[in-house]
């Protein structure tokens, strides 16, 4: 029922050639989820920041996007342990060591559409999307290099709801929601609530694809 549902991400910028060392670490940021975040952090989006205008975000909007930057940063440093690096979670106040890339970006949209219509009708009606700038990057004498950049994207495509399939489809995605949650249980996965949080860590899964290429490309690892 989720094969229509969307993530994808490209390439939009890269150095091929860095010529660095395999990094001692991997530093993996929370994506900025508002003007005042990337302002907050402006050595990391120097290039990005005098194109960036205010917004007036709700409350619940910027809890929305936290929630939604820790899926996918959490998602993403478990990604990049497992291919053999040294990964782990950073904040801004946090010294960055020499020999380190660090991995940050900036959400471009969050919208969790209207679940009941999602759930209920389906068929894209209330379709929830994500949109996200992943930048890789490489401290040096005069600030941050860009190594790459991605542009990511994640939707909850045109899901058949329960006015299409009847009560049978409606009882199949109710045990299947069981299990699900039978299965963060056992497992001690970290489990969200919004729909564009689980988009996040289905999209954190392709930029590891896409970063895991650029590492090889690089000799730090070999690809999966």
């Amino acid at each position: 029922m989720g094969g229509c549902a969307q993530t994808n991400v490209r390439t939009s910028n890269e150095i091929a050639n860095s010529g660095l060392p395999r990094p001692q670490q991997v530093l993996v940021y929370n994506f900025a989820v508002s003007p005042e975040d990337i302002k907050q952090n402006a050595s990391f989006f120097a290039k990005l920041g005098r194109n960036m205008s205010d917004s007036n975000q709700t409350a619940e909007q910027i809890q929305l996007g936290r929630e939604v930057a820790d899926a996918l940063a959490t998602e993403l440093t478990q990604k990049i342990a497992d291919m053999g690096l040294n990964s782990r979670r950073a904040t801004d106040n946090v010294p960055v060591a020499p020999g380190s890339v660090l991995i940050t970006g900036h959400f471009i949209n969050i919208d969790e559409g209207n679940r009941l219509r999602r759930n209920v009708i389906g068929l894209g009606s209330g379709q929830s999307s994500l949109d996200a700038e992943v930048r890789l990057l490489a401290p040096g004498p005069s600030g941050y290099t860009d190594l790459a950049v991605f542009e990511a994207h994640a939707d909850s495509g045109r899901m058949p709801g329960a006015a299409v399939t009847g009560p049978a489809g409606a009882a199949a995605g109710a045990e299947t929601a069981a299990v699900i949650g039978a299965n963060v249980a056992i497992g001690g996965v970290k489990s969200y609530k919004s729909a564009s949080a689980q988009q996040a860590q289905k999209m954190a899964e392709k930029i590891a694809e896409q970063l895991n290429q650029y590492f090889a490309q690089q000799g730090w690892l070999n690809p999966y």
